[in-house]
């Protein structure tokens, strides 16, 4: 199992390596190079290569916690948990504005 992942992280790192530009999918999580050197999309959010990298290094982890904190540190970049926030806090509002009512 512990091969795997390294055979894993090698791949990634042969990718970001090469001018290769097509699209490199793991675990649901969609790594796409931009046409600067430095800037990787991951999911629509904009990540260095190191940065890419230890993410990838999170996703690959057998901890779900670190994964998680991956899944969460990708919906921050891309703009989704923010809107989460924002849905939750208006439902939030919509709530005590109904029990104050009451």
């Amino acid at each position: 199992m512990r091969e795997k992942s390294e055979i894993s992280l090698e791949e990634f790192d042969l990718w970001l390596k090469t001018k290769f530009t097509d699209v490199f999918w793991f675990k649901g999580h969609k790594f796409e190079k931009t046409e600067g050197e430095d800037i990787i999309l991951v999911d629509g959010g904009l990540f260095t290569k190191e940065e890419a990298k230890k993410l990838f290094k999170m996703l690959n982890s057998r901890n779900p916690f670190i994964r998680f904190n991956a899944t969460i540190l990708i919906w921050e970049r891309n703009g989704f948990l923010t809107k989460i926030i924002i849905t939750l806090a208006i439902v939030a509002i919509v709530l005590i504005y109904i029990k104050v009512r009451r």
